[in-house]
C-alpha cells in the first residue's frame, strides 16, 4: 500500500485496492461475462422493444435510474444498458456492471471529428489521451492509456464483417467540452489525436485497473475539422442503432479471434 502525494491533487495516487465505497456493496447483481456499455437512449429502447429483452439490473443515480438488459445475440448472452455522458458518470455505471461479473466490456458512442471526415464515420481507438480526471484514480499518472489489443480486433472484425470503413486512432478524452480551444485542437491534431470524446480513457484505465478486457467504437457526431466553426452537422444521429449493433457483434468477436 502506497499514497503517492504531490502538490497537483490529480497527479495523487493511491496503489490500494480497496476503498471505503466499493461496487457492488448496494446491490448484488449477476450479469453474464459479456457486456455492452452504450452513449445513447432511444436506440437502447427500440433494441428492446424489437427483441428478446430482460431487464437484470438498475442503478439509480441523481438524475435517473440506469436500467440493465439481457438479450441473446448470436447465441452469446449479453449485458446492455445506457451510460450517462463524462468520465466519471460513466465509470461509476462501468463498475457497477464489473462487479456483476462482466469480463469483456465493449462501449459505443459518438465522437468529434479533429480531420476532415464523413458524418457517421467509424473509428477504433488504440490509445486515448487522459485529459480527464477519472482515469487517475486508477491508474499512476501517464499520458495516454492503451486499450487493450484483443478489443480492438473483436471491434475490427465485427467491422469487417459488416464492410464497415473505419480507421483505427488515438482519441483525446477530455472533461472540458467548452474548452477544447482552437490552439488546444491544433495541437492535439499534431500531436496525432483524430478524435475527441469524454469518456475512453476513463473507462479504459477503470477496465485495467479491475482486470477485464475493454474497447470502444466510435463514430463521428460533429467536427471541430474547421478550428473556425464548430459544425454540429446531425450530431451521428443516423449512426446510432448501426452502432449498437456492431458493439453487440465484437463482443462476441472477441473469443473467435482469440483462437
Amino acid at each position: 500500500m502506497t499514497l503517492i502525494k504531490n502538490e497537483i491533487p490529480i497527479l495523487e495516487y493511491d496503489t490500494e485496492e480497496a476503498a471505503v465505497i466499493m461496487p457492488g456493496q448496494i446491490a448484488d447483481y449477476q450479469f453474464p461475462k459479456k457486456a455492452v456499455l452504450l452513449f445513447m437512449g432511444t436506440e437502447i429502447e427500440d433494441y428492446v422493444h424489437s427483441h428478446d429483452c430482460k431487464k437484470i439490473g438498475e442503478f439509480e443515480c441523481v438524475t435517473k435510474p440506469f436500467i440493465v438488459y439481457t438479450s441473446i445475440h448470436k447465441g452469446m448472452e449479453i449485458a446492455f444498458c445506457q451510460v450517462p455522458l463524462g468520465g466519471a458518470g460513466a465509470v461509476q455505471i462501468m463498475e457497477q456492471i464489473i462487479a456483476g461479473g462482466a469480463m469483456e466490456i465493449i462501449a459505443a458512442g459518438c465522437c468529434g471529428a479533429l480531420l476532415e471526415d464523413v458524418e457517421g464515420e467509424f473509428f477504433v481507438p488504440t490509445a486515448a489521451l487522459r485529459q480527464e480526471g477519472t482515469s487517475y484514480q486508477y491508474l499512476p499518472p501517464s499520458r495516454e492509456v492503451e486499450l487493450d489489443e484483443r478489443a480492438v480486433r473483436a471491434i475490427e472484425s465485427a467491422l469487417e464483417k459488416k464492410g464497415c470503413k473505419y480507421r483505427k486512432c488515438k482519441t483525446w478524452s477530455t472533461d472540458g467540452f467548452y474548452r477544447e480551444t482552437k490552439e488546444m485542437v491544433l495541437y492535439r491534431r499534431e500531436e496525432g489525436y483524430s478524435v475527441v470524446e469524454m469518456e475512453c480513457a476513463s473507462l479504459a484505465a477503470c477496465a485495467k485497473r479491475r482486470g477485464v478486457l475493454f474497447g470502444q467504437l466510435l463514430f463521428t457526431a460533429d467536427s471541430l475539422a474547421d478550428v473556425n466553426m464548430h459544425n454540429i452537422r446531425n450530431w451521428g444521429r443516423e449512426t446510432f442503432a448501426m452502432a449498437l449493433e456492431l458493439a453487440m457483434d465484437a463482443v462476441v468477436e472477441v473469443e473467435k479471434n482469440e483462437k
